[in-house]
């Protein structure tokens, strides 16, 4: 497809992106990469580093809300114009893989005999969204993957391309969303959904609270450190609280009850509620298996006679959609919480593990977590919608 003949060429989404870097803590104990990088919307760059900085200067660093890989979206048909920039004294970028635009002024390299689109201060970039998906971006100002490099310290976000005419709102409250992670999906014509980006990456380079290279309590050797949207939740932060074989189980190690929420974003839905994840490899090094419990995708979604499957190979730069099938819960409305992690049982151990907590009866703020903590009341349509069926259905007949 030429550009010159790109469909419904005035819908343009603007968006102004910055980076910055920050101490990026990636859970409660105070694990930290203290160069770490992120694209930010311009509009809430002040506000995130000035959170972040406050966080990490508690006696133990503690991770900001705010931090997370930056996630945009477009519907097919629009131009898309980024305005990207950054006040770190080196070249950088962002770069957008899989959707169209012209290599001389918008592919955030400098590459060949093409013209340098990287930027020591400011650059505008134009892409077109031609189909649905997710589409990762990186910095490539600095394509080195070493400890040196900006992947390895979070310069990744994603751009999601929905159906023409969606929008998409705030999960919790309803409110129209620029960018996060989470949202809700709307369309005049389709069904709505729950979208959730998840983000792998991994080679982090990580301090512990103590400004040292974290170790193995096992081996006293050092210990990796791999990750899920910036936070990460290794099991050197969890021991056995007794020396009895039984507490050494998944079903005590990765229990909230036990040991609070682990640190990775922690999606939530109600029963039956259809869900989308929208998985990125924002690493540059290894391959990693995406398993989620008790649900199932096809693996090719589109496909009515595809092989229905529960895990995924991604590797670096990779996205996939997952369209679980029966939503949330699956075909047996499975509640409570449910694990996904990469199943290479290192990179498990090292942090890639969070939960997709999954909700029975609609929450109205009065609930709490195990450890106290209050639950956020649900006022969105969607929440409201979805969970009407769940509330008024007997357990027993689900």
């Amino acid at each position: 497809m030429e550009l010159c003949n790109y469909p419904c060429p005035n819908q343009t989404r603007h968006y102004e992106i910055e980076a910055i870097q920050i101490p990026i803590v990636y859970n409660r104990f105070g694990d930290y990469d203290p160069d770490g990088l992120l694209y930010v919307l311009k509009k809430d760059a002040t506000r995130i580093r000035n959170g972040a900085l406050q966080n990490f200067h508690q006696d133990i660093p503690q991770p900001y809300e705010e931090v997370m890989p930056l996630v945009i979206r477009a519907n097919v048909g629009e131009k898309i114009i980024v305005t990207f920039s950054h006040s770190l004294n080196r070249p950088l970028s962002i770069h957008v893989q899989g959707l169209d635009y012209d290599v001389q002024t918008s592919d955030g390299a400098s590459v060949g005999f093409n013209k340098d689109s990287t930027t020591l201060h400011q650059i505008t970039y134009t892409w077109y969204a031609a189909k649905e998906g997710v589409f990762i971006f990186h910095d490539m100002g600095d394509s080195t993957g070493n400890e040196d490099g900006t992947n390895i310290h979070g310069l990744f976000g994603a751009i999601i391309v929905e159906a023409t005419g969606s929008k998409w709102l705030n999960p919790q409250n309803g409110d129209e969303l620029e960018s996060g992670l989470f949202a809700d999906i709307y369309h005049p014509s389709k069904p709505a959904f729950r979208e959730y980006a998840v983000f792998f990456h991994d080679e982090l380079e990580i301090k512990n609270k103590d400004g040292e290279q974290p170790t193995d309590p096992h081996t006293g050797l050092p210990s990796s450190t791999t990750a899920i949207s910036y936070r990460s939740e290794p099991m050197r932060n969890r021991p056995p609280l007794t020396h009895d074989h039984a507490d050494t189980g998944e079903d005590i190690s990765m229990s909230s009850w036990v040991y609070q929420d682990p640190a990775p974003p922690i999606p939530r839905a109600y029963v039956g509620d259809p869900s989308k994840i929208r998985l990125i490899h924002g690493g540059v090094k290894e391959t990693h298996v995406f398993h989620l419990h008790n649900h199932q995708w096809r693996l090719e979604g589109d496909n009515p006679n595809s092989t229905i499957i529960d895990s995924i190979s991604i590797s670096p730069q990779e996205c996939y959609t997952l369209d679980i099938l029966h939503g949330a819960g699956s075909l047996n409305g499975t509640f409570g919480d449910v694990i996904f992690h990469c199943h290479l049982y290192p990179h498990f151990h090292e942090g890639m593990w969070t939960l997709w907590r999954i909700h029975d009866r609609l929450e109205d703020g009065t609930g709490a977590l195990p450890d106290g903590t209050a639950l956020k009341a649900d006022s969105s349509s969607l929440s409201q919608n979805l969970s009407v069926t769940v509330v008024s259905m007997p357990i027993s007949e689900k």
